[in-house]
């Protein structure tokens, strides 16, 4: 008789955690609705600070496919940031991170953006860039609508312009550092790595 081979089930999971309770939760949980993906993408809230999102990623890790944190610089300490980034890496947990606020990736959506703001900034910019768009609502971190309807079909744009903008921070920096390649992601206002959680995400 064949000998049996015990057949050990496949994780599809992908498990997004963000501190973000409104742009970020919505943002994601409106593209897991329009966009299709290998993954079945589970989009959680975590009201912590960065370490302690690692440690909720950790937990996850062992039901999921992949697990990625979504979180903003925000008024955290440069120290708490990087450590938290560097343990995620560590333990094969992906980091969505933006400097100053998640509103530099949705700002990216319309153009490819890096200049210095501070986070009620950019929520003044986003709302000119609205209304240069066509669209006569100021933006709300709560309006899920707006996101699916202004942000979600220039996806594509999104992660182009913020992949660039990035590149040319690496560029500069590996330009000045030739031998350090740890990014100094607290000092670079405004910018964003959400783009590389969409890539991950296979969406189709």
């Amino acid at each position: 008789m064949a000998r049996k081979v015990k057949k050990l089930s496949q994780r599809d999971r992908f498990t997004i955690i963000t501190n973000g309770k409104e742009s970020e939760k919505n943002y994601f949980e409106a593209l897991r609705g329009i966009n299709r993906s290998i993954f079945n993408i589970d989009v959680k809230f975590e009201n912590a600070d960065p370490t302690h999102l690692v440690e909720r990623a950790l937990r996850e890790k062992k039901t999921s496919n992949q697990v990625w944190i979504v979180f903003d610089k925000d008024e955290f300490p440069n120290e708490a940031v990087y450590n938290a980034i560097w343990t995620a890496r560590k333990n094969g947990i992906g980091v969505a991170f933006s400097n100053a606020a998640f509103e530099v990736w949705l700002l990216n959506h319309f153009k490819e953006f890096s200049i210095e703001k501070k986070s009620n900034e950019l929520l003044s910019i986003l709302d000119s860039t609205l209304k240069e768009n066509g669209y006569t609502k100021d933006y709300q971190k709560n309006d899920a609508d707006l996101i699916k309807r202004a942000f979600i079909p220039r996806l594509d744009v999104a992660v182009q312009n913020a992949d660039v903008s990035l590149q040319k921070r690496i560029a500069d920096h590996n330009l000045q550092n030739p031998n350090n390649n740890s990014y100094p992601y607290c000092d670079w206002n405004s910018c964003t790595t959400v783009h590389k959680l969409v890539k991950a995400l296979k969406l189709k």
